[in-house]
């Protein structure tokens, strides 16, 4: 199969889909869906797979890495363990691949400005596009507020960004994301007020269940407890 052939193989996986809703052994009406990426797509193992394969080809010859300081005692928020010479491990990190986002990590604006510069090369070579609108810049502990741009694009500076329902702070606090966690979880329990809550034809047993399913699992969603 020719790379044209192929190429309209993937894009009719994603062009045009719609999708319908089974309920009671009736389906509703069709209606378009719109998604930058199905994870249960039987493609989307490989899409993972070359985005697992760019990033070290795009920033192998860069030496600029950030180091993490971890203990191997089992003893994660015993911070005095850290300056310890024995049992503790010292990783060089300059990029963090989650499914199909990446993160890159670097102490100075010059080197992040590199990488995005040879990762927006990479891309092109594997024919991929870098987001603009959903990629972000967030500086720690900085005096001068970087600058970062792909091509002419300058990209927005964050102080919280949220991947799949998490939020992650440029102060490491966990409050922005509880409080998110928390206001996503009251207003889907406010908009069930009239069509589960005052209604009295429902059991509590009923409207347990669609607590669990609908407020519990927005409050609870990636925690373990």
């Amino acid at each position: 199969m020719s790379p044209f052939k192929l190429l309209i193989v993937i894009t009719s996986f994603y062009e045009g889909i719609k999708g319908t809703v089974k309920f009671n052994g009736s389906l509703s009406e069709s209606f378009p869906i719109f998604s930058d990426m199905k994870h249960y797509c039987v493609l989307a193992p490989n899409l993972f797979g070359i985005l697992s394969l760019l990033l070290p080809y795009a920033l192998n010859e860069t030496e600029v890495n950030v180091c993490i300081r971890t203990g191997e005692d089992g003893i994660l928020f015993n911070l005095a363990r850290l300056p310890a010479k024995t049992k503790v491990r010292m990783p060089l990190i300059k990029e963090m691949l989650f499914a199909n986002y990446a993160v890159l990590a670097t102490h100075l604006e010059e080197s992040l400005q590199r990488f995005i510069g040879r990762l927006t090369h990479a891309c092109n070579e594997f024919g991929l596009t870098i987001s603009r609108k959903k990629t972000n810049v967030m500086p720690q502990y900085v005096s001068n507020v970087p600058c970062i741009s792909i091509d002419t694009h300058t990209l927005e500076m964050v102080n919280d960004f949220t991947y799949i329902g998490s939020t992650i702070s440029n102060h490491f606090s966990l409050n922005a994301g509880l409080n998110t966690r928390i206001r996503k979880a009251a207003t889907g329990m406010a908009r069930l007020t009239k069509r589960v809550w005052k209604k009295n034809m429902l059991t509590i047993n009923i409207k347990m269940r669609v607590y669990q399913a609908r407020v519990l699992s927005i409050l609870l969603y990636c925690s373990v407890t």
